[in-house]
């Protein structure tokens, strides 16, 4: 064979590991396609009425709608990485899982949990749980864009997303990196709820090489660390009249809004770490996110393919 007839190994192996962590998502997020059951979706008309009976209270019921909006758009919203952008040759595919805790109510409670109220069955698992593929691409002056396709599980719902990130500072041994990200998620295929959410953030964190000699540092372990906020959009998707019935209405984390809602824009902290060795990386990150009266925890675990 010609010596030009055969792919150079640089190419090959980022095209060969792209293509099988795409072929693992995709397989992963198509999986539920095989149920014939939705356990997990959220069905907001099902508000008015529990075990059988009618709720009568709208303000109760507006409260869980709040509630469950709150909870599902932090559990949906873009994840942010560690403080260091991909440069402007790199790029990053990893398959990500995230888990974010929910108030399922208490066994026995006489008073039903907002999530009881919107599972068909009354009985939510106490987790959002969200498989997701991410890639991210390294732009000229320390900018990176990237998008997350998910599945919510158990679910007919999946999830979208896009952002942007500039790292401000980055690369230097002196200084932390710090990188801006900002991004939108939304939730596609629920057929009563219509959800989106912006997400900033701040993170700080420092990339530390290691390896068999100072001079062959092929591992790298990144540390970060920080904040942000989300501005949570949803809106009820039914008739005016049922819409009134239940007392539901658009609700926006946004002032300048006129469905503007307190509580829509819940503050956020998230810690985690990265460890690259080669072009594999695996991650992992905690993250606690201010919802009304609780802290609504959640974790993110993911492998991928640094180049």
């Amino acid at each position: 064979m010609l010596p030009f007839c055969t792919p150079p190994t640089s190419f090959l192996r980022p095209a060969m590991a792209a293509a099988a962590l795409v072929s693992l998502g995709l397989g992963l997020l198509g999986a539920p396609e095989a149920s014939a059951a939705w356990p997990n979706d959220v069905r907001l008309s099902q508000l008015g009425t529990f075990n059988g009976e009618p709720v009568t209270d709208t303000g109760a019921t507006r409260a869980a709608y709040q509630q469950v909006v709150r909870e599902f758009g932090a559990a949906i919203a873009n994840r942010p990485s560690i403080a260091r952008t991909s440069g402007l040759h790199g790029f990053d595919l990893s398959l990500n899982t995230s888990v974010s805790w929910i108030e399922d109510g208490e066994e026995g409670s006489l008073k039903p949990a907002p999530w009881e109220r919107v599972h068909p069955d009354g009985d939510p698992n106490g987790t959002v749980f969200s498989p997701s593929l991410t890639l991210r691409k390294g732009l000229p002056l320390g900018l990176e864009g990237g998008a997350t396709l998910g599945y919510v599980g158990g679910s007919s719902q999946t999830t979208f997303g896009a952002f942007g990130r500039w790292g401000i500072v980055e690369g230097y041994k002196q200084y932390p990196d710090l990188t801006v990200q900002v991004g939108y998620s939304g939730l596609v295929g629920n057929e009563e709820l219509d959800l989106g959410v912006v997400d900033t953030s701040f993170t700080v964190g420092y990339t530390l090489p290691f390896g068999r000699s100072p001079g062959m540092n092929s591992a790298k372990f990144s540390p970060y660390l920080g904040a942000g906020w989300l501005k949570i959009k949803a809106a009820p998707r039914m008739s005016d009249s049922d819409r009134e019935a239940l007392g539901l209405r658009e609700v926006s984390g946004f002032k300048g809004n006129k469905a503007f809602t307190e509580g829509m824009s819940p503050a956020t902290i998230h810690i985690g770490a990265r460890l690259q060795s080669g072009d594999v990386q695996v991650q992992a990150a905690t993250l606690l996110t201010t919802t009304q009266d609780r802290l609504t925890p959640g974790v993110n675990v993911g492998i991928g393919y640094v180049y």
